[in-house]
């Protein structure tokens, strides 16, 4: 009987997903990174006016439930060809995983650690005036032997010592490379035998348990930088994604309300409630006809979906990574060079805001872009060819010489 069930999940499960690319994600992986740039320039211009655009955090959920949408996406599409019981499949996804994330990583983290000081200095300068804003001085005191190998290898978000220590918001970076080392046990030992929704609530469930039991160490993170603290963010990802292809989203919907509903009862934050429309909003641009609403509510997705997959769009999904990764270095030194001007400090708060986003945007977006260019691309196809190469060789290893035959 156990044979029966595990083979009906596995049906279940390898359906068709649909089309193979959905041009809407990159608007919306452009929108995250947009979002994130506003809401520290808000921080770091001493104004919090917009509530929305201040919920940085909520950007980066959106980055995870992507991120999770496209690994389960991508899975399900490369099943057939990449079986996933065979470690080999493994490798490759890392080694993908790893030349998409690494390459232009270690070229900013090298510029930030040695802008360190200079940029810890200008970053003092705007808590001088909005102490408020202010965070440790550790984070700028960074270039220890210790913290450089916890960044190298990625390891640095599961630590709270290095969690948050450089300049870069890349604690999400560290998070996002413990959820693709952790993403194949996901799949192949837990959702292909237990379900997808009854999988991940018991997952959600095991890191609440897990941090109900360890309270310190938990509380040592400064940023929720470690992997069971936001998994079930990754997991509402993979459930849009799996009940996509089973051509049912409505159960993985409500489920996913339930769950962020509850963290939001816990928490008791407009910022989490603001969670549940985002998983809500989420669910609908991803739809395959099989939510209920009414005309005007699909009408207006369908437009959003034409909006987030235009020539803009596209652009900043493009650059959205590089966006992310170097915006700090940009923004931290202008807005600590404008907090030493008493006329800008003086100045109304939405002045300040549009003078500090005026400035960074397009110096931002034009490194960003470079860096996709110049480092991202071809770290990509780098990792494209190792893994081409890899199999080649192994392919070429188990055919019969010609002397054999």
């Amino acid at each position: 009987m156990r044979n029966v069930d595990n083979s009906t999940v596995m049906a279940r499960v390898v359906k068709a997903p649909g089309p193979e690319t959905f041009p809407w994600l990159d608007g919306l992986r452009g929108v995250a990174a947009m979002w994130v740039l506003l809401s520290h320039v808000q921080i770091l211009s001493g104004t919090r006016w917009i509530p929305i655009l201040s919920w940085g955090a909520l950007a980066v959920d959106l980055f995870m439930m992507l991120s999770g949408l496209l690994m389960a996406h991508h899975y399900l599409l490369r099943q057939a060809r990449e079986p996933w019981n065979k470690p080999s499949t493994w490798l490759t996804f890392w080694t993908r995983r790893f030349f998409r994330i690494a390459p232009l990583y270690y070229v900013v983290l090298a510029v930030a650690l040695a802008l360190a000081p200079y940029i810890g200095h200008a970053r003092d300068a705007v808590a001088a005036v909005w102490p408020g804003t202010s965070t440790a001085a550790s984070r700028y005191a960074s270039f220890d032997l210790g913290n450089v190998i916890a960044h190298v290898t990625f390891v640095f978000g599961a630590l709270p010592e290095y969690a948050f220590r450089t300049s870069l918001p890349d604690w999400s970076i560290g998070l996002e490379m413990q959820f693709y080392l952790f993403f194949p046990f996901v799949m192949l030992l837990l959702v292909r035998r237990a379900g997808h929704l009854f999988a991940g609530v018991a997952l959600a469930i095991a890191c609440l348990a897990l941090q109900w039991q360890l309270p310190s160490f938990f509380g040592a993170f400064v940023m929720p930088s470690f992997l069971p603290i936001k998994l079930y963010v990754f997991v509402i990802g993979i459930w849009i994604a799996i009940s996509r292809a089973d051509g049912s989203m409505k159960s993985a919907l409500v489920v996913s309300v339930l769950l962020t509903s509850a963290v939001a009862a816990h928490v008791r934050s407009s910022e989490a409630i603001g969670r549940v429309v985002l998983v809500t909003v989420l669910f609908y641009l991803m739809s395959d006809g099989s939510l209920p609403g009414p005309r005007t509510v699909l009408r207006g997705i369908d437009r959003a979906r034409a909006a987030l997959s235009g020539r803009l769009a596209r652009f900043l999904g493009d650059t959205s990574y590089g966006l992310y990764l170097v915006h700090l270095l940009v923004l931290i030194p202008i807005a600590g060079a404008f907090a030493q001007l008493p006329a800008y400090v003086a100045a109304p708060s939405a002045l300040r805001f549009a003078i500090c986003l005026i400035l960074v945007v397009p110096i931002s977006l034009a490194l960003a872009w470079l860096g996709h260019r110049a480092i991202e691309q071809p770290g990509i196809q780098f990792g494209k060819n190792t893994i081409r190469s890899f199999f080649s060789a192994r392919v070429e290893a188990a055919q019969p010489s010609s002397v054999a035959k």
